[in-house]
């Protein structure tokens, strides 16, 4: 047990999700554990439930100054975990789910609508992120956006074809010449949206059935020629580091750690058929009985400049407030596949999308499915 500790407070620097799944492969998923225990404080102000690594006072100093503390904080390793304590009455005052999975939250009626007046950050934030289909319901604001980031493609340069290297495409992650050294994030979200986006398919949530089928169709292919569908970051950096996989779809963060340690790695966050991103924020918690001001403040600190600085530095994810980009050198922001034009950038890109209950459904079950090799 004490080494399997070591291995998980040793995966928490380089993957907050697999983290949490090796937690719960020890009976500990949804236990705060802190890193370096914390002096006796008063009680918290307000309470958060999100994923781990987003829990550091880095991304919240204003709510320090302000509080002189940290919320406190509650881990969740999947959205659906954090769906399910919800619905069991567990109550949070703010939580950080992604934007693609908002729709199910509120339909499941456990979050509350924002008042996006008592945010001070709220006229600086990206309208591209603020407006995400699913974001805005019943003319309320659902989710406040904070952290987004391109999903891209990662190459091993000495292993694929140059030609990929010089026109980079999605389409290297359905090249036969490298069967069985190819992966693919262990999501339907991303594998609909990539999939999406090679067919030219603008809407997943309106699909017709010959463009579900063209979407079922290309995931099967990928699913055959795949190496393995990773669930845990450091799955995929580790084969793309030894060269069993020689192309995947990955994210910045993780190809920066590749290239830090010499890895011959291109990624590129746009390939030529477009950007596919994900974006996550903060919505408020239905019932939470934390201070109703203290929660806004959360919300503030988190959507500060000075928070998103440390993000897209620290972490090499995208910050949903404009002015964050002010704050970063530009080689800093071309090492994450970003811009300071920021909106010119998210004007090419596509998010995936929150589906409706039946559609999500309907997209899981064909997931599900093709990885059961029916």
């Amino acid at each position: 047990m004490i080494r399997a500790m070591r291995a998980a407070l040793d995966l928490l620097a380089t993957d907050r999700r697999g983290f949490h799944r090796m937690l719960g492969s020890l009976g500990l998923a949804m236990t705060a554990i802190p890193v370096a225990a914390p002096p006796a404080r008063a009680a918290a102000t307000v309470s958060y439930m999100t994923w781990a690594g987003y829990e550091v006072p880095e991304l919240h100093q204003s709510f320090i100054a302000k509080y002189g503390q940290s919320p406190e904080t509650t881990f969740f390793a999947e959205e659906e975990e954090g769906l399910t304590k919800l619905r069991s009455g567990f109550t949070p005052d703010v939580a950080h789910p992604c934007m693609s999975n908002i729709a199910k939250w509120r339909d499941a009626g456990v979050i509350k609508p924002i008042d996006t007046t008592r945010l001070h950050n709220w006229p600086n934030l990206i309208p591209a992120l603020t407006s995400i289909p699913g974001a805005q319901a019943e003319g309320q604001q659902w989710i406040v956006p904070c952290d987004w980031g391109p999903n891209g493609v990662a190459m091993r340069t000495d292993l694929v074809d140059p030609a990929y290297l010089e026109d980079p495409s999605w389409m290297v992650l359905w090249d036969e010449r490298y069967a069985g050294r190819l992966s693919m994030w262990d999501s339907i979200d991303g594998a609909a949206a990539i999939a999406a986006v090679v067919l030219g398919i603008k809407d997943t949530n309106a699909v017709t059935d010959e463009e579900f089928a063209a979407i079922e169709d290309l995931i099967r292919r990928q699913y055959k020629l795949a190496r393995f569908f990773w669930g845990s970051e450091t799955d995929a950096e580790t084969a793309m580091a030894s060269g069993e996989v020689v192309a995947s779809y990955l994210w910045g963060g993780v190809t920066n750690r590749l290239i830090a340690a010499g890895v011959p790695i291109l990624y590129a966050p746009g390939p030529k058929e477009g950007v596919v991103s994900f974006a996550c924020g903060l919505t408020l918690v239905k019932d939470g009985p934390g201070d109703e001001q203290a929660k806004y403040d959360f919300i503030d600190a988190w959507t500060d400049p000075e928070s998103g600085k440390f993000l897209i530095e620290a972490y090499g994810y995208g910050h949903s407030n404009a002015r964050a980009y002010e704050l970063v050198s530009e080689e800093a922001l071309a090492s994450q596949g970003l811009t300071r034009d920021i909106n010119g950038f998210l004007a090419k890109s596509s998010f995936m999308q929150s589906w409706s209950p039946a559609m999500r459904e309907r997209y899981v079950t064909m997931f599900e499915d093709i990885k059961a090799g029916n």
